[in-house]
């Protein structure tokens, strides 16, 4: 007989071995910039990461007509910038829309619907618009009643004195039924119908019947308009609570019906055209559960609980639900029958098959006490209100970040920051921008109103005695009458302030705090721009202002550079009023910085780099004013044969070690290396061999970009010159690493030289 074969595999007995790779180590970027400025909508002060400019416009909306100069539309620069920046090579950026101190979102009453608190109180229901501003303006918000037969297995047991009531059905219809629903109940034409809220449906028990458990319920009678026999009609009189109590404690139910609708938002019709839909929202439930998800109940294929998924106002935008609408903060609007104990039912909204009804904020002449009209808050141009938090105005370099976190995630009580402070704690931002910094100030006019379009004069047709005809004259129509020409709404818009007027001061306060939030994060650079005004002479009295005025000082000044002048794209919206657009060139700028770290490197400076999308610059600086603006840290853009380039990349720092962009760029790169390494390095046991493994580690990476060109030479130190006795037994690890990095090229000297005749060598220098 054969003795089993015993087969081992390598494992312990109960123990599966199954080998996993180590997490891989995220590339390090800073080709990631913030654009903080003034849009159309979207969420406010909210960083939202974006990676193409269809996923711009399609939450932040089109441009903004923020003022208006001799008849001419003035753009917000962000919307342009952001192009600007994904059409000469970014891939991905950050977005941080800013509004007035007082911008409110618009309000609008829902038709149709109406909210059932448990006294019997009955109020409106109103939406509320996504996000702040005026863009909602002639938005309207329709509804339409979708009705679905229910099969009914028993008596309805209404709830008394705050009990549930229960309903039974048979398996087909609780398969429909879900938490939330609306169930229009009628007990017969001498008994009030009731509305029940479901709260839950239970499991189907024998013969398939499953009990509904109610979370609400309300009386209602039938319009005295309707017929007897139709008490399920749409129009219905709301019965105080007491109703309920002259139930039966145990009611036939003569027929059920679920409830759900439909909502429609649309945008009002310009002169001569039809409403456009923007979004439609089928077999939505009326009265989801707090706890709702977008998607209803987990593991059931049930219909968007609406009114609980709306994304409230300066939350991060989530592409799944609507990007018109939020929810409402009045406890008389779209609240959750657990919050106010209220229940939604529909009184007058019209059913299925017919025209829904729309509601819009701005139609009729009488106010509707609720109903908001959307404001930006831009009817005054702040700068240092718009970009700065208050909160952190008076900071410098060396408490920011720490009084920023106080704040915010050491606090008991967070609050969202604002404007520029509002990226402090976003880790991918290498870059900051704020386009929109460099506007000029405006002022508020009256609006202009529309004008009336002149009466059409009727030809008068005299008798034609030519020929012989019949007695009565021939019938004349007149032509239809034109419409009345409308007003474009860009001329209602404020009016740009003369240059005479304008302060650089709050410009330059905007600037100096985006200088220190990069100097205090120590790994961002601020791309800064001025307006489009600014001459040479303008240009040179900024850069002494801010860099030698007690504005910013020292070290932080390498974390800023300044392109100039504006460049001039081709006019998207506009075209038939100026056929050029000048945007500032921060958008530009920070694209090809993305790439030309993407192509060759962080310590490649990103100059000399041809634009996209640039027509021309303007102002037209002179020639003879090259050397003064260069000498100056201006990155001259300046045009060349075929194209728009950018003379240097430098920032403003006086120090020569510092001049380049590239060297702060390959610094930040490095700190960033040295956090990451860090990261692994903690609760290691500081002992001599470990201090040798962490000098190789470095030596090896730095080897590594000096052979990619980042640096002419290095070296490490780890030994005890640096880790004292002191820091070993306080746990410190030092690792000290001095670079030498590159330096770009930027003036090739050619020496043509006749070597004979004929012949002339060429010598480069």
């Amino acid at each position: 007989m054969t003795s089993p074969t015993l087969t081992f595999n390598g494992r312990l007995p109960g123990v599966a071995c199954t080998p996993v790779l180590p997490p891989s180590v995220q590339p390090i970027r800073l080709d990631i910039p913030a654009f903080v400025g003034l849009c159309e909508r979207g969420p406010v002060n909210l960083p939202t990461p974006l990676e193409d400019i269809n996923a711009f416009q399609l939450l932040f909306g089109a441009d903004l007509v923020v003022a208006q100069d001799g008849g001419l539309p003035v753009y917000a620069n962000l919307p342009a910038t952001v192009r600007s920046f994904f059409d000469n090579g970014g891939l991905r950026c950050y977005v941080v829309r800013v509004a007035g101190p007082n911008a409110v979102a618009a309000r609008w009453l829902l038709p149709g619907m109406r909210c059932y608190l448990p006294d019997g109180t009955v109020d409106d229901v109103f939406v509320q618009a996504a996000w702040p501003g005026a863009w909602s303006d002639g938005m309207e918000v329709g509804t339409q009643l979708l009705e679905q037969p229910l099969t009914v297995d028993g008596p309805y047991v209404p709830g008394t004195g705050g009990a549930s009531g229960q309903l039974t059905v048979r398996t087909a219809s609780a398969l429909q039924l879900v938490s939330g629903d609306l169930v229009r109940l009628d007990l017969g034409p001498l008994l009030p119908g009731v509305y029940l809220s479901v709260g839950t449906v239970g499991p189907s028990g024998p013969g398939g019947v499953a009990q509904v458990t109610a979370a609400g319920q309300v009386p209602f009678m039938a319009s005295v308009a309707s017929p007897p026999a139709d008490l399920l009609a749409s129009a219905v009189t709301l019965l105080e609570p007491d109703a309920m109590a002259s139930l039966p404690p145990s009611v036939p139910v003569v027929g059920a019906k679920l409830l759900r609708l439909d909502l429609v938002i649309q945008q009002l019709p310009s002169a001569g055209g039809s409403a456009q839909q923007l979004e439609q929202w089928l077999n939505l439930t009326f009265n989801p559960p707090a706890n709702a998800s977008a998607t209803g109940t987990a593991g059931a294929a049930v219909p968007t609980c609406w009114l609980n998924s709306l994304q409230p106002t300066g939350s991060a935008p989530n592409l799944n639900v609507s990007l018109l609408l939020g929810t409402d903060s009045d406890t008389t609007g779209l609240v959750s029958p657990g919050g106010a104990g209220g229940i939604f039912v529909p009184v007058g909204m019209d059913e299925l098959g017919t025209t829904a009804e729309f509601v819009d904020a701005s139609l009729g002449s009488i106010p509707v006490p609720g109903v908001v009209a959307g404001d930006d808050d831009l009817a005054s141009f702040d700068p240092v209100a718009l970009f700065l938090d208050p909160n952190l105005l008076d900071e410098t370099v060396f408490d920011l970040v720490d009084d920023a976190n106080q704040l915010t995630v050491l606090s008991s009580n967070p609050i969202q920051l604002k404007g520029i402070h509002s990226v402090i704690a976003v880790d991918d931002v290498a870059m900051l921008s704020v386009p929109d910094a460099v506007l000029r100030g405006w002022t508020t006019v009256a609006p202009v109103p529309d004008p009336v379009a002149p009466t059409p004069l009727v030809p008068v047709v005299g008798t034609d005695w030519s020929r012989f005809g019949c007695c009565q004259p021939p019938v004349v129509v007149a032509p239809a009458p034109s419409p009345p020409p409308v007003t474009p709404s860009y001329l209602n818009a404020p009016v740009l302030d003369d240059l005479a007027d304008y302060d650089p001061a709050p410009l330059m306060a905007v600037q100096a705090a985006m200088v220190s939030l990069c100097a205090a994060r120590a790994d961002a650079v601020a791309v800064l721009s001025v307006p489009s005004h600014y001459l040479t002479a303008d240009y040179v009295s900024w850069y002494q202002q801010l860099t030698s005025n007690g504005q910013v000082t020292g070290s932080p000044l390498s974390y800023a550079a300044v392109w100039h002048p504006w460049i001039q794209i081709v006019e998207p919206t506009t075209p038939q009023l100026a056929p050029l657009r000048s945007v500032p060139p921060d958008g530009a700028a920070c694209g090809t910085i993305a790439a030309r770290e993407a192509a060759r490197g962080v310590w490649v400076a990103p100059a000399n780099m041809a634009l996209r999308g640039a027509v021309a610059l303007t102002p037209a600086l002179p020639e003879a004013d090259t050397v003064t603006l260069f000498n100056n840290h201006d990155n001259l853009l300046r045009r060349q044969p075929g194209a728009f380039a950018a003379l240097s990349a430098h920032t403003l720092s006086a120090d020569p070690a510092l001049l380049q962009v590239s060297v702060r760029r390959l610094l930040i790169l490095l700190r960033k290396v040295a956090l990451q390494q860090g990261m692994r390095y903690v609760f290691e046991t500081n002992t001599d061999r470990f201090r040798q493994l962490v000098r190789t580690c470095f030596q090896r990476l730095l080897t590594q970009l000096t052979q990619l060109g980042a640096m002419v030479d290095f070296r490490v130190v780890t030994d005890g010159s640096v880790n004292t006795p002191d820091d070993i037994a306080n746990g410190r690890l030092i690792v000290v690493l001095l670079v030498a990095p590159t330096n770009p090229v930027e003036f090739i000297t050619v020496t043509l030289v006749r070597a004979g005749e004929g012949l002339l060598d060429v010598l480069a220098s």
